[in-house]
């Protein structure tokens, strides 16, 4: 038996060890460099934009991006804030405050709200009891429309519109000085304003009219840009779930202005730790030959397992492996395949020794010994009939 003697830590392909690292080093920093290079292009490429419904930044199907650019381009500076404290901070008389989620804000935020003296733009994408204290000039109701409805007043902004496709959504008046538009149903409409303390406030039953995907139909965007675009100054409030008047950075709000790209760099940042744990890792290499520490003999490992054989009384296995290998030697010496049928090698057989093939069928594959003078027996003929076939 021969064995291809490697010396002890060499690999296999040639390479010293030392160049051999120095060149994985070198792909695994590629790598890594590449990773990053992407992760850095992720986050240039979506820095700029949001997943929050109805935020200007957003330019999915329910965002406002599509109204935030076109009033940017009119000369309306934008402010967007998504606390309580910082609406108040940056809205105030002359500018215009847009509240996207009124269902999030509680009492002493609507009344936040009301004194920073701003003209109020809020709009009602979920369902709201009331809207006090902000105001008692109006309720909200669930009475919309899935039809066109026409503005059927006389406030300029919802003529200027002249309709819309339908409304999620209504307002009820609840004082004479409230200018109702766009009727949904008997004494609703999807559009309300009023004057309320020398400043102007408006209520939008469906906020999704602001958003990119329908921003474009019947008359929405004439509607929404009129009433955002009043003033030189727009704050874009978007209300955080947990926000409250005076709360602390870390509220629980804080964690819906988390930018988007937080949760991407994260995803590479776990891929990098896993090809950096891969790389580390343990390898075992290529297989190596080395020399047996003992040379077994052939002849010693036939008799260990004919020893074994024999300690089993495995007489089927042992006559069949005799047979075998008596058939095997005898079809290669008359010519014909070692893995020849019997129909076969049977008369091959019988031809060449001029023995009967009913007795050579027998003896090659006839049924087992069952003790081990049939054993010997069994052994001594198929070496008579082998000896036939190979005359010495």
């Amino acid at each position: 038996m021969s064995a291809a003697v490697v010396e002890a830590g060499a690999p296999a392909d040639g390479t010293s060890p030392p160049r051999r690292r120095r060149r994985e080093l070198l792909v695994v920093l590629g790598a890594g460099l590449l990773l990053v290079l992407a992760v850095v292009l992720i986050v240039l490429a979506r820095g700029t934009t949001s997943v929050v419904p109805l935020a200007p930044d957003n330019p999915r199907p329910d965002g406002a991006q599509a109204a935030a650019t076109i009033l940017r381009e009119q000369g309306v500076r934008i402010h967007t804030v998504s606390t309580t404290d910082d609406a108040v901070r940056v809205a105030g008389p002359g500018s215009t405050l847009l509240v996207t989620v009124t269902s999030r804000l509680d009492d002493d935020q609507l009344a936040a709200v009301r004194d920073t003296g701003a003209d109020v733009v809020m709009l009602q994408t979920t369902f709201r009891p009331d809207l006090e204290p902000l105001t008692d000039r109006v309720e909200p109701s669930p009475a919309g429309s899935p039809d066109r409805v026409t503005a059927q007043c006389a406030d300029p902004h919802a003529t200027a519109a002249g309709e819309l496709s339908g409304s999620t959504g209504a307002v009820l008046p609840r004082g004479n000085d409230v200018t109702l538009c766009f009727p949904t149903a008997e004494g609703a409409g999807a559009l309300a304003t009023w004057e309320q303390d020398g400043r102007r406030m408006a209520v939008l039953a469906d906020g999704t009219l602001l958003s990119n995907e329908r921003l474009a139909d019947a008359g929405h965007a004439a509607l929404v840009l009129r009433l955002l675009g009043a003033n030189e100054d727009l704050v874009w409030y978007l209300p955080t779930i947990g926000d409250t008047v005076g709360g602390d950075a870390g509220s629980p709000g804080d964690a819906a202005v988390v930018p988007p790209t937080v949760a991407t760099v994260g995803l590479q940042l776990l891929v990098l730790a896993v090809v950096v744990v891969i790389w580390g890792a343990r390898r075992l290499g290529r297989v190596v030959s080395e020399p047996l520490p003992v040379v077994v003999r052939s002849a010693e490992t036939t008799l260990g397992r004919g020893r074994l054989y024999r300690r089993a009384r495995d007489y089927a296995h042992t006559a069949a492996g005799l047979r075998a290998g008596c058939a095997s030697r005898m079809a290669a010496r008359l010519g014909i395949e070692r893995s020849a049928p019997p129909d076969t090698l049977v008369p091959a057989v019988a031809r060449a020794t001029g023995r009967d093939e009913t007795v050579v069928g027998a003896l090659l594959y006839g049924p087992a010994p069952t003790s081990d003078d049939e054993l010997i027996r069994l052994t001594r003929e198929l070496d008579t009939l082998e000896s036939e076939v190979h005359p010495t």
